[in-house]
């Protein structure tokens, strides 16, 4: 089970001139709950509230569509956690007024518990890192005397015994869930404010029987009476609302439930399983990994956790909505994986996986095997594009062969004002032979491999789990090698580094001299009419060079250029007098020769591409192990080769 507990505490306000009002109190204090645990101050202070600060928005009762405010301090200290906040004026449901009028006093705040000692004398935890997920103003009494108590969140006491006992064996904490929003609602009010300035009835009125007021007392009594009269009734009123829409809500889950099993999994929150496919998929991203050691090193792990790891699945992904049933579209990534587990364990599309998949989808491959072939070599397509930067940078062409052949229309001279025709004067620009000649370039697609080994005892089970991030590890490897190949060329590809005349303006490695807005704005005027549009043009660079680009007034970061230029540009991150920068990771390390940027007008290139990705398998008697291979067809080709003063992309390189 995963829980997120919730810690609710008492709030001081301050109406502000514009109609907004400030919140300030302790979130939580190290007081000791009545369940025996506690949080230390100390829990706040190891990286737990970095993500909450990122954008540290208020909510109203827990609810992510009921923003009402911000936080404007935030500090761990020796006594706990003190929280500033700002409600809006423009929250909805009255809220600003409601905590003037003193009927909404408490806020809560939403949490995992990272890690905790067991306390044997209080038969409780210390907790002593936690993580902030949320902050809300709820409908909760103000109550001095309430704590917080983990034991609430859970639903029964056995449950919460074997929570304890993770801690207990210094077992690792990532077994911990989430439980619905508001299952805690007790808090710590650790500096309860005394609201208002209405007097407590049970502080002593002294009063001078000479002198007393009593019409003007009898009237302060009334006014204090229907005041919290009115109070509870707002406080009443709200418990109703909150109660009857929980009781919708049930209701709703329970209509769900006769159609499908639907576990909702909070984001953030690690099970065990999650820390497990975590590390997992970490191994799989690094830069060099090979799927094949990564299933060796957890594969006992994940094979004792297949049923867990099935049922996280499960809970993140829902057959209840049926409007999908026979569309190909809809199920496209989960026949991508049985398309992917059946060429892995030679059974097509005969597993167990697949055969479910066809039943809930209404769908038989035996039927539709040409449009579900299609869909999954697009969606592994579009999963390499998601790796690529570079390359979204230029057009890319479908071709029906290897090599092919693509006519050009090249740049032509003038034409003469004369008192009469001139025969032969239409003529390619730069030419004196007085005839135009189209030009032809073949474009060659050339192919494309990534393998790897596999292990034959590999359970069935483990790899159609793991199918994300294998799927997500060959889009790595090949993205990586198509921006090689464009960047420095590779095999038969000739890269950009080949295709570029080398600019008299380098970058002197030995005195630390930086790459500057200056350098890519030479290297611009370099390329002559290619360099005119910006547009038209882009620049690449290294990553070195990128953060040489940062110390740049003269470099605009995307905050500045906006995000219109990302979104029609991927990869963007700045921009130099208006043409895009996009940075590479394939630069070669810095040395004597080694490009360090590239200015490239992007519509003199292509990329030619034959048909779509496929992934297919062998098999190795000797080895005993599968071999998975994934390939597809495409190449790089300059479109008209530069000339002097008219270069379509120049590099900058280093010098020792």
């Amino acid at each position: 089970m995963n829980k997120i507990f919730n810690l609710t505490s008492t709030f001081k306000t301050h109406a502000e001139d514009d109609g907004s009002v400030m919140i300030r109190g302790m979130a939580s204090t190290a007081d000791f709950d009545r369940a025996g645990d506690s949080i230390s101050a100390e829990a706040w202070q190891k990286g737990g509230l970095k993500n909450f600060e990122k954008n540290p928005i208020i909510l109203f009762n827990h609810d992510y569509d009921k923003p009402i405010g911000r936080a404007t301090g935030l500090k761990s200290g020796p006594d706990g956690l003190e929280l500033e906040c700002k409600i809006s004026k423009a929250a909805p449901a009255n809220v600003a007024q409601l905590v003037k009028d003193g009927v909404l006093g408490a806020f809560s705040v939403g949490f995992r518990v990272k890690d905790a000692d067991y306390i044997k004398e209080t038969d409780g935890l210390m907790i002593k890192d936690a993580e902030l997920f949320e902050v809300s103003v709820v409908s909760v009494p103000c109550n001095q005397s309430a704590t917080f108590s983990l034991a609430k969140s859970f639903d029964s006491t056995a449950e919460y015994e074997e929570f304890k006992k993770t801690f207990t064996n210094r077992v690792d904490l990532a077994g911990q869930s989430l439980a619905k929003d508001e299952d805690i609602t007790s808090g710590i009010a650790s500096d309860t404010p005394q609201s208002t300035d209405v007097k407590s009835v049970d502080q002593e009125i002294k009063m001078d029987n000479q002198n007393i007021d009593l019409e003007a007392f009898a009237k302060k009594v009334a006014e204090d009476t229907a005041a919290k009269i009115a109070m509870k009734q707002a406080e009443q009123k709200a418990a109703d609302e909150a109660e009857a829409k929980a009781a919708a809500e049930a209701e709703v889950q329970k209509a769900e439930a006769i159609e499908a099993e639907e576990i909702r999994v909070k984001t953030g929150v690690q099970t065990g399983v999650e820390a497990l496919m975590s590390d997992v998929e970490a191994k799989l991203a690094e830069k060099d990994a090979k799927i094949d050691d990564v299933l060796k090193q957890y594969k006992s792990e994940l094979e004792e956790k297949t049923a867990e790891i099935e049922a996280m699945k499960n809970s993140k992904k829902t057959f209840a909505d049926r409007s999908g049933k026979g569309d190909i579209s809809k199920w496209g990534k989960d026949f991508m994986s049985a398309h992917l587990l059946g060429v892995m364990t030679q059974k097509g599309m005969n597993t167990s996986f697949a055969q479910d998949l066809q039943e809930k989808a209404g769908i038989d491959y035996t039927t539709n095997a040409a449009d579900i072939d299609q869909e999954v070599s697009n969606l592994i397509e579009k999963e390499i594009m998601n790796e690529l930067k570079v390359a979204r940078l230029f057009r890319e062409m479908t071709v029906n062969g290897a090599a092919t052949v693509l006519p050009i229309q090249p740049d032509v001279d003038p034409a003469v004002f004369a008192t009469a025709a001139t025969a032969g004067n239409l003529e390619n620009r730069g030419a004196s032979n007085a005839t135009y000649q189209p030009k032809e370039v073949v474009l060659n697609a050339y192919r494309l491999i990534s393998s790897s080994f596999m292990d034959n005892d590999v359970d069935e089970q483990v790899l159609i789990n793991l199918m994300p991030m294998l799927v997500e590890s060959v889009a790595r490897a090949h993205g990586r090698a198509v921006e090689n190949a464009i960047v420095n060329g590779s095999g038969s590809v000739t890269g950009l580094d080949g295709y570029a005349a080398a600019h008299g303006t380098t970058l002197d490695v030995s005195d630390g001299t930086r790459l500057t807005a200056a350098l890519l704005l030479a290297a611009r005027e370099g390329m002559g009419k290619y360099g005119i549009n910006p547009t038209d043009m882009a620049y690449i660079v290294s990553n070195d060079g990128y953060y040489d680009l940062l110390n740049d007034a003269n470099f605009q970061t995307l905050d500045e250029v906006g995000s219109d230029l990302a979104a029609r540009i991927t990869g963007t991150i700045g921009a130099v007098f208006g043409t895009p920068v996009v940075v590479s990771e394939e630069f070669a390390a810095p040395g004597a020769g080694v490009p360090a940027a590239f200015a490239v007008n992007t519509r003199n290139y292509v990329i030619p591409r034959l048909r779509g990705v496929t992934v297919e398998q062998d098999y190795e008697v000797m080895n005993q192990r599968r071999v998975i291979v994934a390939s597809q067809s495409l190449g790089f080709a300059e479109l008209i080769a530069g000339a002097t003063g008219a270069e379509p992309v120049i590099k900058i390189d280093y010098v020792a």
